[in-house]
């Protein structure tokens, strides 16, 4: 793993982190825009395409190149293992309260 593709993949995971917080897009009168921003594997996957195509950040570029399904393919895999791993982040350090 290079360091580009670890800065691509935190500035990534801050956008959606403010964006999930940013009020009027989280409580938005419109259902697909609160749908989008009360998920973060779906808002992870558009915000990850979109910087791919932005930083050039690709993965498996060694062994193949199709120029817009490469871009879609890495949003999509860098969504969902950020998905993954932030699951594993909180399941690990939650507070269970049993009453």
């Amino acid at each position: 793993m290079t360091s580009s593709f670890l800065v691509y993949a935190l500035i990534g995971k801050l956008i959606i982190y403010f964006g999930m917080k940013f009020p009027p897009l989280r409580d938005s009168k419109f259902s697909f825009v609160k749908q989008l921003f009360s998920c973060d594997e779906c808002l992870g996957g558009w915000v990850y395409m979109g910087l791919s195509f932005v930083m050039g950040e690709v993965l498996f570029r060694d062994l193949f190149y199709i120029p817009i399904v490469s871009e879609v393919g890495t949003g999509l895999l860098t969504a969902l293992l950020m998905h993954l791993l932030t699951l594993g982040w909180k399941s690990k350090f939650e507070i269970i309260v049993v009453e």
